[in-house]
Formats: structure tokens, C-alpha cells, sequence
């Protein structure tokens, strides 16, 4: 929903209230009691009313390959817009999937052009190095959604207890199913820590019931329409399927196969996210 699309204007207030602090006020710029947010939108974290006196520049990395990543990208450019008159630059750096990688290359172009801070989706543990090289270096490293290994040196984390959110999904499951029956995982990558931290915790509660029966993991890569094969084969495979838990993206897809297969209120879906997307099917 509109909440998750200012995500990064949270992280990039904060990310200038420290920046920013020491600097002294300026009068030409909108001060932000007099911010307004687009139709429907909150701003968790106002900018400080300061303009610096060096440019800033802050960066931001996240795949842009679902409504989840599309909502950071809006509030990123909304956080551009609003932080332009402070002396503060934001770029938005894309990157296709969630390739370690790919997020490390894109730290590390970050390190070279030596940015002063950076906000991204801190996928695994693969990148705890590159975060500590870029704090290192004089980076500032803001984290949201998952941590990039839980002893990096990052300054602050935005998001959810990973593993405790999992669990309390796990138990909702079970209590739909009726405490039995068949079901299955799907998690955007088993590669990333958050979609880890949550697919055990679920496996956590449901393991100790021995009445619930696991007939499959899969990735998604967080694309719905992954989300959507993937449950069109698990129903036609498991036609007593009770049960599926998406850990991350894309869960409207499954939510739509179980529709299309007239199993509405049958086979039970427990989801993270609040996105439009989803709302519409548990609206439905």
C-alpha cells in the first residue's frame, strides 16, 4: 500500500538528520512541516531543516523486479525531490535480482564515487564485507528489509525481526489448516537472509506438529508469476494441498492460482506485505 511506497523517505530523513548535523539553517527551502506527501501517503521521518554546506550524496540499491521494490523506488524519487533543496543528491541504482554479486558491484561502485551514505536491501550474509569496506571507507550504511549478515558494521537497520515474523506466519498457517494437512513454502530466494530468517521460523513452530506435512520448498525469485507456476503445480500435484506460506514477493500470484483452481477459502495463504496488489485478493 501507499505506506510501503515512502519507505526510503523514513531512511533517507534519518540518513539526514545525521548528515546533516552541525550544519547550520538556511532559509531557502521548504521546511518540512510543509512537506506534502502524495494522496494516501504518511512520512515516518521528516528531513532536518538544514541545508549542508558541502553536497551530499546518497545512494540506494534494490531490485526493482516487484510491486515491493517498485514502492522503494517511489519513495526514493520522492525522497530525491523533497532533499534536492538541503544540498542533498539521492541516485537510485537499480540491479536486476538478487545475484550477491550484483549487489557487492554495486556496492563497490558506490565506495569508488565515495557517496556519503547508502541505503539497501542488505540481501545475506554474502555482502557483510563490502558493507564494512564501504563504513570503512566513510560511507554511511543504512540497511532495510534484511540485514546483510547480523555482525556487519552498519549503522542502523529498518525492518522486521525476520525469524519471529516467520513464526508467527507459521502459527497462522497451522490455525487455518485446522492444525493438519498438506502444505508447502514458497520464498523469494534461499539466498537471502530476511526470506531465510522467515521461512525457519515458520519451519520452527509448524516442525513440532507432527500433522503437518511439508510436500515442498520453492523459489520465486519474488515474481508473482514464478508464485503463480509454482502453485498452479503444487495443487495439481497435491490435490489435498491445505496450505501455502509465501515468505516474501509476489505472494497475489499464488493467491490468484488458487483462485483460477476454484479453491478459494481451501487452501489457506499466509503472506508478508501490505501491497495493493495482495489486499485486492484478501478483500475478494
Amino acid at each position: 500500500m501507499l505506506k510501503e511506497k515512502l519507505l526510503l523517505v523514513a531512511l533517507l530523513g534519518i540518513f539526514c538528520t545525521s548528515l546533516f548535523l552541525g550544519i547550520a539553517s538556511a532559509a531557502n527551502f521548504t521546511p518540512a512541516a510543509e512537506i506534502v506527501p502524495p494522496a494516501g501517503a504518511s512520512l515516518y521521518v521528516l528531513p532536518v531543516d538544514q541545508v549542508s554546506e558541502k553536497p551530499l550524496r546518497i545512494a540506494t540499491i534494490m531490485v526493482q523486479n516487484n510491486p515491493f521494490g517498485m514502492a522503494v523506488m517511489k519513495g526514493t524519487l520522492f525522497a530525491k525531490e523533497i532533499l534536492k533543496d538541503r544540498n542533498c543528491k539521492v541516485d537510485w541504482i537499480s540491479v536486476p535480482d538478487f545475484d550477491p554479486k550484483k549487489f557487492e558491484d554495486a556496492m563497490q561502485n558506490v565506495i569508488t564515487a565515495q557517496y556519503d551514505a547508502v541505503t539497501l536491501f542488505g540481501l545475506s550474509e554474502a555482502l557483510q564485507p563490502v558493507v564494512d569496506k564501504a563504513m570503512d571507507a566513510g560511507v554511511k550504511v543504512y540497511t532495510f528489509n534484511t540485514e546483510p549478515g547480523l555482525k556487519s558494521k552498519r549503522i542502523a537497520y529498518w525492518g522486521q525481526d525476520g525469524f519471529a515474523g516467520g513464526q508467527k506466519c507459521g502459527q497462522l498457517l497451522m490455525d487455518a489448516m485446522g492444525g493438519e494437512g498438506k502444505y508447502a513454502i514458497i520464498t523469494g530466494s534461499f539466498n537471502v537472509l530476511g526470506h531465510e530468517l522467515r521461512r525457519t521460523g515458520a519451519r520452527d513452530v509448524i516442525d513440532k506438529n507432527p500433522k503437518m506435512i511439508l510436500v515442498g520448498e520453492f523459489e520465486n525469485q519474488d515474481k508473482a508469476e514464478a508464485a503463480y507456476d509454482v502453485t498452479q503445480n503444487l495443487i495439481t500435484s497435491n490435490p489435498d494441498l491445505k496450505g501455502i506460506y509465501v515468505t516474501a514477493g509476489g505472494p497475489f500470484g499464488a493467491a490468484k492460482a488458487i483462485k483460477d483452481a476454484g479453491l478459494t477459502g481451501k487452501v489457506k495463504l499466509v503472506c508478508h506485505d501490505w501491497m495493493e496488489e495482495t489486499v485486492a485478493y484478501i478483500r475478494s
